[in-house]
């Protein structure tokens, strides 16, 4: 009995350990191929992975459609290191039209081509081909993008990261990801030489006092006119710009011009007479005109000079207002006489062996109008003027050597996508200055806004009273300025005065009697004038004093 009962329990154990066992196998086959069994749960993992997987490259490609349609179609489809340390595309503005250009041939001068910002031939800076764009009026502007640099002062180059929108961040030669540097303080010294440091031009520095001439917001790039300011000249062969008054009244009563002739008074010993006159062109520009005419940033025009560091500060700033002959409009733009910050962004991306014509030296605008045998000296009443300098020339006598010709050595891309007149031509009237308490300052009180602060229009330099000639007090506010960057002045040059720039280009700094700074020389100086050159001037009006336009 006993073993029956043992023999019962086995046999009952071993009925449920089958049917628990049956019961196992037919919840794991549930739970593996049911409906929301684990193989098909798989497959709906895999494929949910394949749908998220099109999706992301379906957002990225739409990034990239997106990209492209902001960068005019120039973000181009080549390896993600190529794609690398890109330009920001230009940032149109209202009245602001693409162009290009067809070159010259033997029997065909060149010409400006308007395109749209989808065509990928508009710019390629990694050809040197910098983006142009038109206003109404026919003015050219050249986008410089943002970037970081590196001076090489034994090569007289720089080396050019472009930055990723209003970012500093670029990426190495490892691809890997890196910060450029910047100025944080007043009193940080920055060294340019070593590393990649953001160009102050394209930064906010509002929090630091605008000392390197940044402004009140990171820019992702800023427009330059392609040319100095030029008379606008109305259906004449020089440019066909709408010839229209501004709001900017004339704030100089005199000119100063060499060899004048006036009734009544005669230039003095040295052949110079300042006399109550103002530059015209044909009937165009009187002499007794009291508001400014808008210029017009053309080549082959004639350079507008006989106006003051006022002057050129206001006409700058009125690009913008209401009635301009450009399209421009100040819900987008801001306009604004060229900072010394500003020439030298110009500048470094010259002297880019990869983006500009690097360690070749930039060709002078030497065109000489009264020494070259055209005459443009015309007399209204008891006065005459003079113009001299052509924008876009390099030469004396040769009608084809303007941009649309053969004069490329003058750009700062040794072609003619680049920016002209910088060296020679006119000097170029910058609203940079030393805040020496001179009277002499009252000649720009348009700029002089801050007294002794920088603003985002115009830089001030330090200044000191050290020294017994002006000569001497012009080196000892050369060596103070030590911490300033970006402008090409203490960064290209090594004393404040002579032809100690780049190149031998001319470097007289500010003092007393001249606060202000005016860059690029002259028409008439040859080897002193330069891109790095820059000169110390009173303000005033001069026959040799064009100025540049500067959009943001």
């Amino acid at each position: 009995m006993k073993q029956k009962s043992q023999d019962g329990i086995t046999l009952i154990a071993l009925v449920v350990t089958i049917i628990v066992l049956l019961i196992l196998a037919g919840v794991a086959i549930t739970l593996s191929i049911g409906e929301n069994g684990i193989f098909k749960r798989a497959g709906q993992a895999a494929d949910a992975w394949e749908n998220a997987t099109k999706n992301e490259e379906k957002e990225m490609n739409s990034v990239a459609d997106i990209i492209d349609s902001i960068n005019g179609g120039n973000s181009g489809g080549g390896s993600e290191k190529e794609e690398r340390n890109k330009p920001n595309a230009p940032s149109l503005k209202t009245g602001m039209t693409p162009v290009k250009f067809n070159e010259a041939t033997v029997n065909k001068k060149g010409e400006i081509v308007k395109t749209t910002k989808e065509d990928k031939d508009w710019y390629s800076y990694e050809n040197k081909k910098w983006a142009n764009a038109e206003t109404q009026d026919g003015s050219l502007w050249v986008w410089i993008p943002r970037y970081a640099y590196k001076i090489n002062s034994d090569t007289q180059t720089t080396d050019i990261v472009f930055l990723e929108g209003t970012s500093d961040n670029y990426y190495d030669e490892q691809g890997k990801l890196q910060t450029a540097k910047r100025c944080k303080s007043v009193d940080e010294k920055v060294d340019t030489t070593t590393g990649y440091t953001v160009h102050p031009a394209f930064t906010d520095e509002s929090n630091i006092g605008f000392r390197n001439g940044g402004w009140d917001k990171e820019l992702t790039g800023i427009w330059v006119a392609k040319f100095e300011a030029a008379y606008a000249t109305s259906g004449e062969t020089q440019n066909n710009a709408p010839v229209k008054e501004s709001s900017i009244v004339y704030t100089m009563p005199n000119v100063w011009a060499p060899t004048i002739e006036v009734k009544g008074v005669k230039p003095d010993a040295t052949g110079d007479a300042h006399i109550p006159a103002r530059n015209w062109l044909d009937g165009v520009y009187e002499v007794n005109k009291e508001k400014i005419k808008y210029p017009t940033f053309q080549g082959s025009s004639y350079s507008m000079n006989y106006t003051s560091i006022n002057d050129a500060n206001n006409i700058s700033r009125a690009l913008i207002e209401n009635g301009n002959i450009y399209g421009l409009s100040a819900a987008d733009t801001d306009s604004h006489l060229m900072k010394n910050s500003e020439w030298g962004a110009c500048a470094y991306l010259c002297k880019s062996t990869k983006y500009g014509i690097g360690s070749n030296d930039i060709g002078q605008n030497t065109k000489n109008l009264n020494n070259g045998g055209v005459s443009t000296t015309k007399e209204q009443g008891n006065t005459k003027a003079s113009v001299y300098v052509v924008t876009g020339y390099n030469s004396n006598n040769n009608e084809w050597n303007d941009y649309l010709g053969s004069n490329r050595s003058s750009s700062t891309t040794g072609n003619i996508y680049g920016i002209y007149d910088l060296s020679g031509g006119h000097y170029e009237r910058i609203a940079s200055y030393i805040n020496n308490g001179n009277d002499i300052l009252n000649q720009g009180t348009s700029v002089v806004i801050g007294q002794d602060k920088s603003t985002k229009y115009a830089t001030v330099y330090p200044y000191s009273d050290v020294g017994n000639t002006e000569d001497e007090k012009s080196e000892a506010n050369y060596m103070l300025n030590d911490k300033i960057y970006g402008d090409s002045v203490r960064e290209t040059s090594t004393k404040g005065s002579g032809n100690n720039g780049w190149y031998t280009d001319n470097s007289s700094y500010p003092r007393t009697d001249a606060p202000f700074f005016y860059r690029g020389g002259s028409y008439y100086e040859d080897a002193a004038a330069g891109i790095s050159t820059f000169r110390r001037n009173d303000g005033q009006t001069h026959w040799h004093n064009g100025f540049r336009s500067v959009l943001v």
